[in-house]
């Protein structure tokens, strides 16, 4: 039987929808009591309770840690839709990644208001344009970039590195796949910068080592 154990109380909605899109987003077990009247005995008065979340025993470390270190997108999600242009808010529906679970839901709401919802193919071309950028890659800084060859040459074990970084790196997208960060251009000048540092830094071992 799985043991449950009191998260928060929260009198209002936005914040609980709020926070269970968090709990849901790391997928943490948790469950929503409904609010209810209790008389208070020592007042005489009905008072209020609010809806408590509660999340297995041992989980709630990390449930009270991201809800506390998420806790600043409340500001965002209490923004008035109203003050959004129609622009602003296809924006936000067209790159989901980058929102919260209940801004994107407030924004959602406010363009049916408006009459003016994006389209399933919309959102489908706005997502096969970035899969597109993130297989094309980027280009590095180029001041860096320069420095790098630089190390490199001189056979220090920054250019090395640097040049398995271009080379290899990848990240993390949006849908969950990695690719590599630069694109081929670069990743092939990464290998030849990788190479190049490996090769200066053999020839300064032997030529320090000849020399003793």
């Amino acid at each position: 039987m799985e043991n449950w154990v009191v998260l928060g109380q929260y009198l209002d909605k936005d914040v609980l929808m709020m926070t269970e899109a968090i709990l849901n987003g790391h997928k943490i077990s948790f469950r929503v009591k409904s609010p209810e009247s209790h008389l208070n005995s020592a007042l005489g008065q009905a008072t209020s309770q609010g809806f408590v979340v509660e999340v297995a025993a041992d989980q709630y470390d990390l449930a009270k840690q991201l809800t506390e270190s998420e806790g600043d997108v409340a500001s965002d999600a209490e923004v008035p839709m109203e003050e959004y242009t129609t622009e602003e808010l296809k924006e936000i529906i067209l790159n989901p990644e980058d929102w919260h679970e209940q801004l994107l839901f407030n924004a959602k709401n406010e363009l049916n208001r408006r009459g003016a919802v994006v389209q399933e193919e919309e959102i489908e071309s706005s997502r096969e344009e970035k899969i597109r950028q993130l297989q094309k890659g980027a280009e590095p800084s180029g001041i860096i970039y320069y420095f790098m060859w630089a190390f490199a040459l001189l056979g220090g074990y920054i250019g090395i590195i640097a040049g398995y970084f271009y080379w290899r790196g990848k990240i993390k997208g949006f849908d969950g796949k990695r690719y590599y960060m630069y694109s081929r251009r670069y990743r092939n000048q990464g290998y030849y910068m990788f190479m190049l540092g490996v090769v200066s830094a053999i020839l300064q071992t032997y030529i320090y080592i000849i020399n003793r």
